[in-house]
């Protein structure tokens, strides 16, 4: 008896072993419900059942119950609307490995469907009406998936189901996740799923062929707990999905995306096969968005509040809102700007050809970066909108009604300005553009013209000589003291007693007469220079400024010439650099130091105005010898230093002046010694004075043309890379030659 229920066992597990299978394929063609009862006639060691090809609508939860064996199981090709929970958790639900449900009419899976299907590797549902999976279908435990197809159903939106499943990391077999040809447009995260990078993720997700039409960054880092390292390659090689094939809407949505890829191994990697390509805008119809579209084509077109008859346009190339208002018949610039995305920084304008009369602030002004505005009525442009724009980088006015531009128009270099066109008046106070005009050198409108008595000049050449600008203060002035004598005297002495200052530097512009005691350093004969400049010699229009304006006015032009010490002209190079520049400093009878922006960093300019202190302070009994010039008033740079030490100590009680100011050349004349050193200069020149200058004269062309004959070799015992004001040595070689 024993050995026979030995070999029933052995029969049994053989067969258990081999398996068994049921094939009702079309033969259930009559019932619309699966019952229990409909499979009575199916062993219960049963391995296989195929349902196929029948006629079901339902399921009953409990149809497949008594079955202990079941691995595969095949209900494709009916009408089925449901799997409901506890189908398939049953005896065989350890066994349970291949599940085929495709071609039915399923339009949901609900958690638990599969809850302790843990060996289940493949399912295959497509082919049906899916448009709703919940969140814990495919929950961690599921760790034996290779195959989930869901394609061709009516998901419209992604949520990381497949990256739930804990599969194994060593085992090589990627989870294959196949939702194509789905109506896919949107990702979610409902389930607030996120993960860390610590293990790498296996799968394969293959979302071809959907209504996905824009990836931006935030869907991309949608699934990131903490954004550290935005990397869009991580991002990609850690979700591995397929996303092409998809009918991109190439605007600007689609730029960061772009242009991360366009440095990644993925403009390379298996071209053929991963297409994308834009579906619109229309012109761009089945581009490849990937390899043959420009990063610059990627822009949006800005429909909400752009003004009537413009087109508004954000191209993150560029980080830039482009606003096109031409012949758009404006009356002003535009009071508000449409929404922008984050990536934008800066606002063009382009309103050419409207009715504008004004240029004016705007809650905007400090992004703009562009504004032209040419052929306008345009009469007036307001100084301080013009500060405000602190990002602006062309300015075209050309064309319009300006008689006068403000000061503040400054801040740009000529060369990126345009105003040709418009009926400007020459007059005292625009005298300044003719300087703007000199510092720009080639610039295209550099003729530009103004009109004064029926007269046309080109305001390059205006001078306040030419518009007999000082004759005119001159003839004001007298009248006024002619006409109220006594005025003019009371009103003197409360003016001196408020205004010492600038009282003495009137009646020394004036009347010629300087009213203070004679300083002794005037009048010593071991002074060489008259003053000592110092400043940024790295800043070109510093430069410019020093060589074409400052000192041609004070050392060229006029009856009295003045000599100064100018490092980038006078200096030695080489080992005694620093030592000369002392030797000079204690020889001059002033000491000038040009406070810009580049000098509080300049090392050689720090070493110079602690000199200019030492000085100072070694003759205040006599007279406190330096004077600061300010090179703007405005700027960000000097006003953040200035009230930092060293230079606010500094300062004090010390001569500061600005080319912004008034009379500031009167006040340069006044601070200057009242007798030139050099008796040359006068109109009584000596003899000797004569030969002396001609000994120097000499002297400086022999220097040159040694430099020239060692053609620029570098001194013994010089670096290489010395360097005076940030501009090399061999600069300064050329600098004294030009000069």
């Amino acid at each position: 008896m024993a050995s026979v229920n030995v070999l029933f066992l052995l029969i049994s597990l053989l067969s258990r072993t081999q398996g068994q299978s049921c094939d009702y394929k079309g033969t259930l063609t009559g019932h619309t419900t699966l019952t229990k009862t409909l499979l009575t006639s199916c062993p219960r060691n049963t391995t296989y059942i195929d349902i196929s090809y029948n006629e079901f609508t339902t399921v009953s939860v409990d149809a497949f119950d008594g079955f202990y064996a079941l691995a595969k199981i095949n209900i494709t090709n009916n009408k089925i609307t449901e799997l409901p929970v506890g189908l398939f958790d049953q005896s065989f639900k350890a066994s349970l490995t291949e599940l085929y449900g495709s071609d039915n009419m399923l339009e949901s899976l609900h958690n638990d469907v599969f809850e302790n299907n843990f060996n289940l590797r493949i399912l295959d549902l497509s082919n049906n009406k899916l448009n709703f999976i919940d969140t814990n279908v495919f929950h961690k435990d599921l760790s034996k998936l290779e195959l989930v197809n869901v394609s061709y159903n009516q998901m419209t939106y992604f949520e990381p189901w497949p990256y739930i499943p804990e599969t194994p990391q060593t085992d090589d077999i990627d989870l294959v996740f196949d939702i194509q040809h789905n109506l896919i447009e949107k990702f979610t995260n409902t389930m607030n799923w996120t993960y860390n990078l610590v293990e790498p993720y296996e799968y394969l997700v293959n979302l071809q062929f959907n209504k996905i039409s824009e990836m931006s960054d935030d869907v991309i880092f949608m699934y990131r707990d903490k954004v550290e390292d935005q990397s869009v390659l991580t991002e990609l090689l850690t979700y591995n999905v397929n996303v092409t094939n998809n009918p991109y809407f190439c605007n600007c949505k689609l730029y960061e995306l772009v242009r991360d890829l366009h440095a990644s191994f993925f403009l390379y990697y298996r071209v053929e096969e991963y297409r994308y390509r834009c579906a619109s805008p229309p012109h761009l119809a089945n581009v490849d968005l990937l390899h043959d579209l420009d990063l610059d084509q990627f822009v949006c077109n800005i429909t909400d509040n752009c003004p009537l008859n413009c087109t508004c346009q954000e191209k993150p190339y560029i980080s830039t809102l482009e606003m096109n208002c031409t012949n758009a018949n404006l009356r002003e610039l535009p009071q508000t700007l449409p929404p922008m995305s984050d990536n934008i920084q800066y606002v063009s304008l382009y309103l050419s050809g409207n009715r504008i009369t004004e240029i004016t602030k705007r809650n905007y002004s400090n992004i703009i970066y562009n504004l032209t505005v040419s052929n306008n009525n345009i009469n007036y442009i307001d100084g301080e909108a013009l500060k405000e724009m602190v990002n602006l980088n062309n300015l075209d006015i050309s064309g319009n009604a300006l008689k006068y531009v403000p000061k503040e128009i400054q801040k740009l270099s000529f060369h990126k300005v345009k105003v040709r066109g418009n009926p400007f008046q020459c007059e005292c106070n625009m005298t300044w553009m003719a300087d703007w005009i000199a510092l720009s050198n080639g610039a295209d409108e550099s003729s530009i013209t103004c009109s004064s008595d029926d007269k046309t000049h080109v305001i390059k050449d205006v001078t306040e000589k030419g518009l007999d600008c000082n004759i005119s203060d001159f003839v004001i002035i007298f009248s006024v003291i002619m006409t109220v004598v006594v005025g003019v005297i009371i009103g003197g002495i409360i003016t001196a007693r408020r205004c010492p200052y600038e009282t003495k530097v009137l009646i020394y512009r004036f009347l010629r007469i300087h009213p203070r005691d004679l300083y002794k350093v005037d009048q010593d004969e071991t002074m060489h220079y008259d003053a000592y400049l110092s400043f940024d010699g790295e800043d070109i229009q510093v430069r410019q400024w020093i060589k074409t304006i400052f000192m041609k006015k004070l050392e060229e032009n006029g009856k009295k010439k003045y000599k100064f010490f100018c490092p980038l002209r006078d200096a030695l190079v080489g080992e005694d650099y620093g030592q000369d520049l002392v030797q000079k400093m204690t020889q001059s009878r002033r000491i000038f130091v040009l406070l810009s922006p580049g000098y509080f960093t300049d090392t050689w300019r720090i070493y110079e105005s602690d000199q200019a202190e030492m000085e100072h302070n070694a003759n205040s009994e006599n007279h406190p010898r330096v004077v600061y010039i300010i090179w703007h008033d405005e700027n960000e740079v000097i006003k953040q230093n200035l009230p930092k030490e060293p230079w606010k100590s500094r300062l004090i009680g010390k001569r500061v002046l600005s080319p912004d100011k008034r009379f500031f050349w009167s006040k340069i004349r006044y601070e200057l010694p009242i007798k030139p050193r050099s008796k040359i200069n006068r109109v009584n020149n000596s003899y000797t004075d004569i030969q002396e200058a001609e000994r120097d004269e000499r002297q400086q062309n022999n220097d040159i043309k040694v430099i020239c004959k060692k053609d620029l070799t570098p001194l013994p015992n010089r670096p290489q890379s010395a360097a005076i004001g940030g501009v090399s040595h061999d600069n300064l070689y050329l600098e004294a030659i030009e000069l």
